[in-house]
């Protein structure tokens, strides 16, 4: 994926401005929503989970996580309706990291509300990651747009480059979807690795 990004054109977003351009795009979306993460550690200022995940109040943030989220279901039934649907292919490095156990736990309560999610471990892309570097943060819009999500050094999104040339949103679509197809359904992966966990005493 990075190498056809790699001297593509591309427009410069600010994070308010790709947000932005992100949902416009969505409101006519021509196909699968597609999301790949990999970094281990990301901060979500605004987030109400994560921000007493990050004061150490884990029953605190699973309860918030849980709380019901009308406007989220929604927004996934609609881009079921649309034909399209938003799928998350998450890479995890194990052991996990303690943000990634907050995460994981948060994902399945959105898992309920209809968002599509598979996991990968770390050891499964590694001879890729060799050859053409770190599978990036992306989100493919159907045919529309490509969007390389940028973080600064402490895993806060700052912003992102968008692609709209036919030839990079077909490879990159067509790579992650193989990705996600030998990746393992959230619920298996975590019942087995994730249920109970909760992050060590020294993080909370």
């Amino acid at each position: 994926m990075r190498d056809l990004l790699r001297g593509a054109s591309a427009q410069q977003l600010s994070l308010p401005a790709y947000e932005a351009d992100f949902y416009a795009t969505v409101e006519s979306v021509d196909g699968p929503i597609l999301k790949t993460e990999r970094i281990q550690t990301f901060r979500e200022p605004g987030s109400p989970s994560w921000e007493a995940f990050a004061a150490g109040r884990w029953d605190e943030a699973l309860r918030i996580a849980a709380q019901p989220n009308p406007e989220l279901a929604q927004f996934f039934a609609r881009l079921h309706e649309m034909g399209s649907g938003l799928h998350r292919l998450r890479i995890v490095e194990l052991p996990l990291t303690p943000y990634l156990i907050w995460e994981l736990n948060f994902l399945s309560f959105r898992a309920e509300a209809g968002e599509r999610i598979r996991v990968l471990t770390a050891d499964a892309v590694s001879e890729l990651e060799q050859e053409h570097g770190l599978v990036p943060e992306l989100m493919v819009a159907g045919s529309q747009a490509v969007y390389d999500v940028h973080y600064d050094e402490a895993g806060t999104p700052i912003g992102a480059e968008k692609f709209v040339e036919p030839r990079v949103i077909e490879g990159c679509r067509s790579q992650v979807q193989a990705l996600l197809a030998k990746a393992e359904p959230f619920e298996s992966f975590f019942n087995r690795e994730v249920d109970g966990l909760k992050p060590p005493a020294a993080h909370l």
